[in-house]
């Protein structure tokens, strides 16, 4: 009878670390989504542009040039999107604003093998301002980052210390990745702390590093610019809690709009568009206009 427990135990044990491996490869590795549509679709004008990390990676985006603008907006998509899952979303900033869109590593139409959830992806955004910087239409304007989900979380960490940031919207962003982690194994009852466990020290191998690192709660009393931090109260991803915690540690200035819906519906009701606009228009708009 012993032996038989025991040969359950480790046959558990190995069914675990085995499904552990294969979910936490499918996590890395993200399904390519197609884009679906492009801004022409929506009738804006816009360039391809092509550029590059300080790690080596290519990165695909969009740039949305406005004529009345003096000001540019780089919009963050969530996992696993692309940028043209985010373009409806956004296209109401335009003409206010000039837009900049990409794919994220490891995303759409950029290359990388794998997406780092976070820890790497801010290099991606800096890499989006110096071409920003470089780009004599821009080169001077003031720039804004609205991310979603992950794009919210990046935003976050992205304008940690960053003087070039001068507003930060953030949609539905999770506070603390480790958490998020056991989230995912919610429908796994009391194994999901095991999963969880199991799958931040696999991520911690293959990243090099510690998901904590990538959790915006610790990185957003450093930034340097105002703050709207946007969330739904039904969110069955990422928990209300998350942007609770986030507002209290985020400093001043600082702004929260709740929403409803899910996590994959987020709110895009003339309310939000107007709360949105009005922020980048108070932050972002020179002085004279």
């Amino acid at each position: 009878m012993k032996r038989m427990l025991l040969k359950i135990v480790i046959d558990g044990a190995i069914i675990i670390f085995v499904l552990t491996i294969i979910l936490g490869y499918r996590a890395l590795n993200p399904a390519r989504m197609p884009v679906v549509i492009t801004p022409s679709d929506l009738g804006l004008p816009y360039e391809k542009v092509e550029f590059f990390t300080d790690d080596g990676k290519k990165l695909a985006g969009w740039f949305i040039p406005s004529k009345k603008a003096s000001s540019v907006i780089i919009c963050l998509h969530g996992y696993p999107a692309n940028k043209s899952d985010i373009l409806p979303l956004i296209e109401f900033l335009y003409p206010d604003f000039s837009l900049f869109l990409f794919d994220f590593r490891a995303h759409g139409e950029s290359t990388g093998r794998i997406t780092h959830f976070g820890l790497k992806e801010y290099l991606d955004v800096f890499a989006a301002i110096r071409w920003l910087r470089s780009n004599p239409e821009t080169k001077n304007a003031k720039i804004g980052i609205w991310g979603y989900s992950l794009g919210g979380a990046v935003g976050i960490i992205s304008a940690d210390g960053n003087n070039d940031i001068k507003a930060l919207v953030s949609d539905s962003s999770f506070a603390n990745f480790p958490e998020m982690i056991t989230n995912y194994y919610k429908n796994l009852g009391p194994l999901k702390y095991v999963f969880g466990f199991l799958s931040r020290v696999l991520g911690r191998w293959v990243l090099q590093s510690d998901f904590i690192l990538n959790s915006p709660e610790q990185r957003i009393s450093g930034i340097r610019c105002p703050i709207l931090i946007i969330h739904s109260q039904e969110d069955n991803f990422v928990p209300f809690e998350h942007a609770k915690r986030l507002f209290e540690k985020a400093p001043q200035p600082k702004e929260i709009l709740i929403t409803h819906g899910s996590h994959t519906e987020p709110a895009c009701t003339p309310e939000y568009q107007k709360k949105v606009l009005n922020f980048f228009k108070k932050y972002l708009y020179q002085e004279g206009r």
